[in-house]
């Protein structure tokens, strides 16, 4: 029988500077559980320091009152309460009362150092985004199929797919202040009405070697003049919303490149206006030979999406049909 008396366990302070009590842990004896299991305290007064893990995290109120703070999200929480915290939110907690607010943090899988990430208050709520065109059903199966060839015999690091790494045109990317969707919705929906892009066609498969010496492939898309028009109207509309000095915690993913936060950073020089070079990134490796072209599809929404590794399109955050 294995008990833990929470005056036997050490204490000392946590990253989110709470005061600490670990009283399982499967690394640290013979237990057969996935999660670790703390007491956390916060002083009256004080509060935690806002930080995200990669795991799903639990608290479970024992004493006292003060107020959550998860993502964009902030309520008054009192003893008693279980409270979800999903992985990758930003969170903290202030206490709000004249005593100890005492709580239990029930981490699965189980905490480590590695999932746990303080974020610099200066850049909460910073996102690195793209605004993108999104292809048609047909184009989108083709490049998903091609994809799979690919990772096939090639690193998986970019794996297509209709959920969390969509076929994407890039038109535009940067980095953003998340209350700023609804304001960059309105203007895709003004972009939306003024373009005539709909018809495209992809005119061949270009092999291109990144600052790693690694082959990816992408389909190249003419460059029609509605179409640079349009990339044009893109970047001058986003110009009051993006800037370009980006971190890892502005990335969707956990693992995050160097090449890939090089590129944000430089994009307005490296793929700005007359750099515009319009495509469909298919994947490392290279294309088999066999396609013909060129391979008409259309253009269906305009979107803004949240960057992943590899400059992948992660999450739509908002979209308007063509």
């Amino acid at each position: 029988m294995l008990i833990r008396r929470l005056q036997d366990c050490d204490e000392f302070v946590g990253g989110d500077d709470s005061i600490l009590r670990e009283l399982l842990h499967p690394a640290k004896a013979e237990i057969d559980i996935r999660y670790s299991l703390a007491q956390a305290t916060v002083r009256p007064g004080e509060r935690t320091k806002p930080h995200r893990l990669r795991t799903t995290e639990v608290y479970y109120l024992l004493q006292g009152q003060g107020r959550m703070h998860i993502g964009d999200e902030a309520t008054e929480v009192t003893a008693q309460s279980a409270i979800y915290i999903p992985p990758h939110a930003v969170q903290w907690i202030e206490n709000t009362s004249a005593v100890d607010l005492v709580f239990l943090c029930i981490v699965d899988p189980a905490w480590r150092r590695e999932d746990e990430e303080i974020v610099d208050e200066a850049n909460m709520g910073q996102i690195a985004v793209d605004v993108v065109l999104l292809p048609d059903e047909a184009m989108t199966n083709r490049a998903i199929e091609i994809n799979r060839r690919l990772i096939a015999s090639n690193r998986p690091e970019i794996v297509l797919n209709r959920k969390d790494c969509l076929p994407h045109i890039s038109l535009a990317m940067g980095c953003i202040d998340e209350a700023d969707v609804t304001a960059i919705q309105k203007r895709l929906e003004s972009l939306a009405r003024k373009t005539s892009v709909r018809e495209l066609r992809v005119v061949d498969v270009i092999a291109s070697v990144n600052s790693r010496g690694e082959t990816i492939s992408l389909f190249d898309v003419d460059r029609t003049e509605e179409l640079q028009t349009l990339r044009e109207q893109v970047m001058q509309e986003m110009t009051p919303f993006f800037h370009y000095e980006v971190s890892a915690a502005m990335i969707h993913d956990d693992v995050v490149t160097g090449t890939t936060l090089d590129w944000i950073r430089t994009y307005p020089q490296k793929a700005g206006y007359e750099h515009f070079r319009p495509h469909i990134t298919i994947g490392y490796g290279q294309v088999p030979a066999g396609l013909s072209f060129p391979i008409p599809f259309q253009a269906t929404r305009l979107a803004l999406c949240h960057l992943g590794n590899h400059c992948t399109c992660r999450r739509v955050l908002a979209a308007v049909d063509l």
